[in-house]
């Protein structure tokens, strides 16, 4: 854990990002807050002042008519009513303006994820960045909701009744006021410093969060390595970690605040009571002004515990939706140009110029670099890059879609620098297929359309049978219309691989990167998926990457890469007669398998 859970740069951009969804409908907001505000001192605080009057008409009248005092009770119950209005009127637009808020922020927690690079994605847990994601929008509910109705609905009140005591005598609002003042005066200090606490609670549970999607994703390796208990073990320790936060955060706020709060609580209504008898007999206040002195007291005081309700749920609403914010402070190592134009491609002529890349995770090693690469893949050439792991293939397709940016040389389609063109046009001009298949758990129609979402039925049908994905497909009985599971786990992988290939032929890109798309096939498979292969590739430039050389021995031309290097160059054929690394592979490939 970091050694500072949240900053307050952090704090203040949600702040911002909140304040903008108040600002967005300024007049809704307005109604929103204040007309709950008039609602709670007609029900709260008016009732108060009539049933003083008609107690003051009571104790000083022998004899009392129902005419005489029905007046009042009429006006009590008409703005009583006028009070319980304001608050459907508030809360219409309250509701209106936390789900207009909730919208905008989740669109905005799903825009800033994709804005972020690929390798973020390798450092954060998929469930935790969910977590946080939702935690993002969800906690603008419970922010308003607590300015709504512990802020807002408090403040103004207490300004009425101060207004109201203040008639009786100076000293009794003045009491009132420095009674709740200690109270904030005492109580924030030992909020504040529950706020760490409460931090760590969050952290743990996200942690907690992100072990639990983590197991999910990975639950038949679990379950095939038989690592239930193991799991389930190390699971516990995680809820462990969190509930003792927890525990530690409810117990502190419990022993120091309630037990500070309590006795003055009690103290400052024992003392409105007193106050009241005092200056009715001094000032001679009728005896309806003690019910409406003691009536604002009790009201006031009962505020106390709004203190720290209200500081809870801000401190919880911004702590959670700030672990969000927290990821982005930093801008995207990835990211277009302020000035980017969109890649247009008429020769696809690819080329690599002097390029130097290092990867700054110390988990790569030092062979995971390429220094003053250069490369240049004429239009329409079909060339194929092996050699051994870490060599640097993926890290040149890596480069070439920027899913990592060069520290130096530069990159170029068809003349362009790929650094200064939009990263969307950049991979709308190239079709990528990676190792492991990437489905939605969705249709195998909208997995295969999803390379071209205008393409019709016929043609999702043809790029299937291209693929040699159709087969399998008809058998199936739900057909096109089959839910594939997370990820595809209800499909092989070589189902999985046909239908990326499938959607990869739909998306009809000048370019196209093959990250070892046979992998997960079967000999036989792989000899009908060739055909298909052949026909994705017709027309484009192909960058391929394999260690089955049978599926790269008939390409235009083949890489060598070691430690980052070009090491051999050349067709199949050349290559074999040389006695170098190709050489080598080939011979110790059985059925042409490495």
């Amino acid at each position: 854990m970091s050694k500072e859970v949240i900053t307050k740069k952090a704090v203040n951009q949600i702040l911002s990002d909140y304040w903008q969804q108040y600002k967005n409908s300024p007049w809704q907001s307005a109604i929103a807050f204040f007309f709950p505000a008039m609602g709670s001192i007609l029900v709260l605080f008016v009732p108060p002042l009539i049933l003083g009057r008609l107690i003051d008409i009571f104790s000083t009248q022998s004899k009392i008519s129902f005419h005489s005092v029905s007046g009042y009770i009429v006006l009590l119950g008409g703005l009583w009513l006028l009070g319980e209005v304001c608050w459907r009127i508030g809360m219409h637009f309250l509701i209106n303006i936390e789900t207009k808020g909730v919208n905008n922020l989740a669109k905005m927690a799903f825009q800033r994820l994709t804005d972020r690079d690929y390798d973020f994605y390798t450092n954060h847990f998929v469930g935790s960045l969910t977590k946080k994601a939702i935690s993002f929008s969800r906690s603008f509910e419970i922010f308003t909701d607590t300015l709504f109705f512990n802020v807002i609905t408090n403040v103004f009140p207490i300004l009425f009744a101060s207004i109201v005591l203040w008639r009786y005598s100076p000293w009794i609002p003045l009491i009132l006021i420095f009674c709740l003042g200690s109270v904030i005066f005492i109580a924030i200090p030992i909020i504040r410093r529950r706020s760490h606490l409460v931090a760590l609670r969050h952290d743990a549970s996200s942690k907690m969060s992100g072990r639990l999607s983590d197991l999910m994703t990975n639950i038949l390796a679990i379950k095939s390595f038989a690592k239930e208990e193991q799991e389930k073990k190390v699971f516990g320790e995680y809820v462990d970690d969190y509930t003792n936060a927890y525990k530690v955060a409810a117990d502190y706020h419990n022993l120091r605040f309630d037990t500070v709060i309590s006795p003055i609580y009690v103290a400052t209504n024992v003392v409105g009571l007193i106050s009241a008898i005092f200056f009715a007999q001094q000032l001679n206040l009728q005896t309806g002004a003690i019910v409406v002195v003691f009536s604002y007291y009790s009201q006031v005081t009962r505020m106390f515990w709004e203190i720290n309700r209200v500081y809870r749920n801000i401190e919880a609403s911004i702590s959670e939706a700030a672990e969000f914010a927290q990821m982005f402070i930093d801008p995207p190592m990835i990211q277009d140009i302020s000035n980017a134009l969109d890649l247009r491609v008429t020769d696809t002529t690819v080329k690599f110029n002097q390029v130097d890349f290092r990867y700054d995770s110390e988990e790569n090693n030092e062979a995971s670099f390429l220094s003053d690469f250069n490369l240049t893949i004429p239009s329409n050439q079909k060339v194929g890059l092996v050699g051994p792991s870490g060599g640097g293939k993926t890290t040149i397709t890596k480069l070439l879609l920027r899913f990592i940016d060069l520290q130096s040389g530069s990159i170029t389609i068809d003349g362009q620098d790929i650094s200064k063109v939009t990263q969307t046009s950049l991979r709308e001009a190239v079709a990528y297929v990676p190792q492991e298949p990437l489905l939605f758990h969705r249709s195998l129609f909208e997995n295969i359309a999803y390379g071209d979402e205008t393409a019709t039925k016929e043609e999702v049908i043809h790029a299937a049978k291209i693929a040699h994905a159709h087969e399998f497909i008809e058998q199936l009985p739900q057909g096109y219309e089959t839910m594939v599971g997370e990820r595809g786990v209800k499909l092989s992988g070589g189902q999985r691989q046909r239908v990326a290939i499938a959607r990869a032929l739909l998306k009809k890109s000048p370019i196209l990167v093959l990250d070892e798309a046979t992998s997960s096939l079967d000999s036989e498979s792989e000899k009908y998926i060739q055909d298909g292969l052949w026909e994705l590739m017709k027309n484009k430039t192909a960058l391929v990457i394999a260690h089955r050389l049978s599926t790269i021995k008939h390409l235009d031309r083949i890489l060598v890469l070691d430690h980052g290097k070009i090491v051999q160059d050349g067709t199949h054929e050349q290559l074999i007669k040389q006695d170098g690394i190709y050489a080598k592979l080939w011979s110790h490939q059985s059925g042409e398998f490495l």
